[in-house]
């Protein structure tokens, strides 16, 4: 896995650190600039959504590729190496925006509003462990959404599997939507459940709302669909690529 996951990140250093480069000069030329505040951080949000998309295009391929490349593979590698090694380079590229774009956001925090960065630090610290469990698990889930769509769609056809792989997840990401909102009524659009917030006109304050127990509840039963989906689509990936193993 590890070998794999270095042979990922050298066949590919040069686009991770032309997009971090370019990144990383945007938002230096935005906080230098004396445009108005509003214009500096649309502009660094549309920057960093840009190098996410490219990123996460780029970490789909990488995956597409290595499971393309089975049967050309000389040394036997592990077959959830693939999925490990496309993981753990997923969630180095989302590291790395989320530093570059953190230190941006911090920035700007400090210097225009100093009281959303105040409220934020007087979280608990169980909140803060919550949100960035969610997080990670969220950013997982929905990586193995993705693998097990383009091992499947590489599977079903050789050709055309660009359009199988979309009608794929077209169907797999409504049924799941669907079956949550109908067991937990969770809606899925919701980025973070284990803490919501709202902002307060009058004061100026954004505050935590509180979690219910029938809430809470919700949230674990949602947390623990996903997780048995995740294990599943675990052993999709595994079937699908021993099956071009014999294929061979």
């Amino acid at each position: 896995m590890i070998k794999l996951l270095k042979y990922d990140l050298r066949r590919n250093a040069n686009l991770l650190l032309a997009v971090c480069a370019v990144l990383i000069l945007c938002e230096l030329a935005m906080i230098l600039s004396p445009a108005m505040p509003e214009v500096k951080i649309a502009v660094i949000i549309v920057a960093n959504l840009a190098a996410a998309v490219i990123f996460m295009i780029n970490n789909l391929r990488v995956f597409d590729y290595n499971i393309k490349s089975v049967s050309r593979r000389l040394l036997p590698v592990n077959t959830l190496s693939y999925v490990w090694a496309s993981l753990i380079y997923g969630i180095l590229n989302t590291l790395s925006l989320i530093v570059i774009g953190g230190g941006a956001g911090l920035y700007f925090f400090r210097r225009y509003d100093m009281l959303i960065l105040g409220n934020a630090l007087q979280l608990p610290a169980y909140v803060w462990l919550g949100l960035a469990l969610e997080a990670v698990f969220t950013t997982v889930y929905g990586f193995l959404l993705f693998y097990v769509v383009i091992a499947l769609a590489r599977s079903i056809t050789k050709k055309g599997a660009f359009w199988v792989g979309l009608l794929l997840f077209l169907v797999l990401s409504a049924a799941v939507d669907w079956l949550e909102n109908l067991m937990f009524r969770e809606d899925s659009t919701q980025a973070f459940k284990v803490a919501t917030f709202h902002y307060e006109s009058s004061t100026g304050i954004i505050a935590r709302d509180p979690l219910t127990a029938a809430e809470g509840w919700r949230w674990f039963g949602s947390f623990g669909f996903e997780l048995l989906l995740s294990i599943a689509f675990l052993f999709v990936i595994k079937w699908c690529v021993e099956k071009r193993i014999e294929a061979r």
